[in-house]
């Protein structure tokens, strides 16, 4: 979900700005907005940074393509007691706004992409750019907390998140992409698994079935009957 990776790969980056030099025990904590920090056995450590999504409505022009413009808040709260100036708010907002505002490089998208084709990750990185739209202190007189008493900065942003739903649960490759004879060798089928790689599929992923003498590669995660031009072919998932 991509409200999901957004969020993941901004705490990401916001931890790194900073805690950076920090030890362990005096790192700050991000997380999801939850008001349960507020009440008086919470045992959350201040300072604390937390992210907020607010509402997201989505528009589609085709069922597999949601957009929606994204608006969301970053809190940096404080005690009461902070034993320091609430101004060291201020350069903790810096470096998130650093961390918010900034956008991957096309050389971080390139390395990113081939840290995917290779399966050394499965985060795929959001190159969308962020905007500030406003910040100002909090308050808390209309909220029902047990305590109130923190110091609590607010900034909003937004962006703008488009997310694919590929609603189709199989997919199949026929003679366009090999013929049969070229699957008859432990070596030919090797070169038809590189050549079908390229084009994103993964033989490994899929049932070999005939059908109308063409051989078919049908996506093996379904457990349904397909029917191809009237003919019900059984699939069984393995």
């Amino acid at each position: 979900m991509i409200l999901k990776d957004y969020y993941a790969q901004k705490k990401g980056l916001i931890s790194v700005l900073i805690n950076k030099g920090a030890v362990p025990n005096k790192q700050i904590s991000i997380a999801l907005f939850n008001d349960l920090v507020f009440k008086e056995k919470s045992k959350a450590k201040f300072p604390l940074v937390m992210f907020k999504y607010n509402n997201v409505v989505w528009n589609t022009s085709s069922e597999n393509e949601y957009k929606a413009d994204v608006d969301f808040s970053v809190f940096v709260v404080l005690k009461s007691d902070f034993e320091n100036d609430y101004l060291e708010n201020f350069e903790l907002v810096k470096k998130i706004d650093k961390a918010i505002l900034l956008h991957p490089t096309q050389s971080e998208l390139i390395e990113n992409n081939e840290a995917l084709a290779s399966g050394t990750t499965t985060e795929r990185l959001i190159p969308n750019s962020a905007f500030k739209v406003r910040e100002g202190q909090y308050t808390v007189e209309d909220d029902n907390w047990e305590k109130n008493e923190f110091f609590i900065w607010e900034i909003n942003y937004k962006t703008t998140l488009v997310e694919k739903e590929y609603k189709k649960k199989y997919a199949m490759v026929s003679n366009g992409a090999f013929v049969e004879n070229d699957l008859s060798t432990k070596k030919k089928k090797e070169n038809v698994k590189e050549n079908l790689e390229k084009l994103g599929y993964n033989l490994d992923d899929y049932h070999e079935v005939m059908h109308e003498g063409k051989k078919l590669l049908v996506y093996k995660k379904i457990n349904e009957k397909l029917i191809i031009n009237k003919k019900e072919i059984n699939l069984q998932t393995k």
